[in-house]
């Protein structure tokens, strides 16, 4: 944690959060941001969406007679605005309408509102137990010398068996309600703090791939340099701490069996008195928001990882070094000019018509000489031909491959991957049920990461086939999606 002197203070001043509590309007961007994004867990809607949303904030609160004069175009596109940084304009893969998402800066002010609230109490006792059991982890973990961590393995064992020994000899050693209380209270603030974190992730992977671009629109040097610089920058940051920690908590969520675990433990706790009407928050959270969220993560990675992908492309890139020159050249003066005020900037299009050919323009028509095939004719007693191969064809069912698709995500509480279906329901036409599967994920809301899984089975001969394709998962939205589409594969 960096130390606060007076000359670091200062420099927060220019931080778009610190600038967002201090301006005028405060109230109306944190007051709408939150219902329209943070409190639904929103990660990007369209502008016109945004834009309708923000004009029914507007007229209830110059109701209460709350003065906001300007229209909702004005004021998103002043958030919007780069040197503001309230929010993130983009236009995503496959779309040509302008999206919007807030950015980090408003997660970071909205934190800092939601403790100058008042709270129903101030949980010191949790706290403090989760300072300790850190410091055991810390101190345990990182010894190099293994009798101190077999030590604490017999502590940790013989407090185990103590408290065994009181519940068998019938003590109360339940926790009172209070206890409970303050530690999901701890819970919930740790879940909307981590959730604030994933779209800081989020960010700092969308500056890289920004910074990519920029570099990859301005190079003129060798191609084997730009690589080099890329592939630097993205190995620091997948080895530092927080890339380090992104993918311990991206393969966490990624497993069934801890999925498993936490859907029991959201039931139980479901059951307690003392958190009769209050779990609602959490569960959402945990058991839909934060794999919502790190998909998106993912997502921009796999931009990043496309980018890259297209500059490679040397066939790509020799056909269009003309239109790449001009595109270069463009964007790198867009680049310098990007944070200068531009509104006086006035040009005209020539030419701006359509282009419209007569129809004698158009040549005449050429008629068609059919041609004239010279084929033998067939003698009666010729072999006859095997036919086979033609009606060996497998038919590949759909319906019973999203059959098993939703099979196993229910058995697998929400989540599941390709691996775990063929796992419960092994391939019976090899090759083509496994790409099946594939067109089910591509057209029915499945997720490709980056990671890679093997998948096997044997064929009508008898060999082993083993298949290396990406980690594919399904979740309940795509098994949903799958149970509502039809047609063959």
């Amino acid at each position: 944690m960096t130390e606060l002197t007076y000359d670091e203070i200062v420099s927060r001043r220019r931080h778009p959060a610190w600038r967002l509590l201090q301006a005028d309007h405060a109230p109306l961007v944190l007051g709408f941001l939150v219902a329209c994004f943070l409190e639904p867990n929103r990660r990007e809607l369209q502008a016109t969406e945004v834009s309708a949303a923000l004009e029914d904030y507007l007229t209830a609160v110059r109701e209460e007679s709350h003065p906001y004069p300007r229209s909702a175009e004005a004021y998103l596109k002043e958030w919007a605005d780069p040197s503001v940084g309230w929010l993130r304009g983009s236009y995503p893969a496959g779309s040509d309408e302008l999206h919007y998402a807030p950015t980090a800066a408003v997660e970071i002010a909205v934190g800092l509102c939601r403790e100058l609230g008042p709270r129903e109490f101030v949980g010191t006792s949790s706290r403090m137990l989760t300072i300790r059991d850190l410091l055991r982890q810390i101190t345990v973990g990182s010894s190099e010398d293994p009798q101190e961590r077999i030590d604490a393995l017999r502590r940790q064992r013989a407090d185990v068996d103590d408290q065994l020994a009181k519940v068998l000899s019938g003590e109360d050693t339940r926790m009172d309600a209070t206890a409970v209380r303050e530690r999901y209270q701890q819970i919930v603030a740790t879940g909307q703090e981590l959730l604030a974190d994933l779209r800081a992730v989020e960010d700092n992977f969308r500056t890289l791939d920004r910074q990519v671009r920029a570099q990859a629109v301005t190079w003129d040097g060798p191609r084997g340099q730009f690589l080099e610089a890329v592939f630097g920058s993205t190995a620091q940051i997948g080895d530092s701490d927080q890339g380090r920690s992104w993918t311990a908590f991206w393969e966490l969520m990624l497993s069934s069996s801890q999925q498993d675990e936490l859907e029991q433990l959201l039931k139980a706790v479901e059951e307690l008195d003392a958190l009769r009407g209050r779990t609602g928050q959490v569960e959402r959270v945990l058991r839909a928001d934060l794999f919502d969220a790190a998909t998106v993560t993912m997502d921009t990675v796999r931009a990043l990882s496309g980018q890259l992908r297209r500059f490679l492309d040397d066939a790509e890139w020799a056909e269009s070094r003309r239109i790449h020159t001009l595109l270069r050249q463009a964007l790198a003066a867009a680049l310098e000019l990007r944070d200068d005020d531009n509104r006086k900037v006035k040009f005209e299009l020539p030419d701006l018509r359509a282009d419209i050919r007569m129809p004698v323009e158009r040549p005449l028509r050429t008629p068609y000489t059919p041609a004239t095939l010279d084929a033998p004719e067939l003698d009666a007693e010729t072999a006859p031909v095997d036919l086979t191969a033609l009606m060996s064809v497998q038919h590949v069912d759909t319906e019973r491959l999203r059959d098993c698709v939703r099979a196993t995500v229910v058995e697998h509480g929400g989540v599941t991957s390709l691996g775990d279906i063929v796992a419960a329901h092994p391939l019976t036409l090899g090759l083509a049920e496994l790409v099946g599967y594939l067109q089910i994920s591509a057209s029915e809301g499945g997720t490709a990461t980056t990671d890679t899984q093997r998948i096997g089975w044997a064929d009508d001969a008898g060999v082993h086939r083993i298949a290396e394709l990406p980690l594919v998962i399904f979740t309940s939205a795509a098994a949903a999606a799958a149970g509502s589409a039809r047609g063959p594969a």
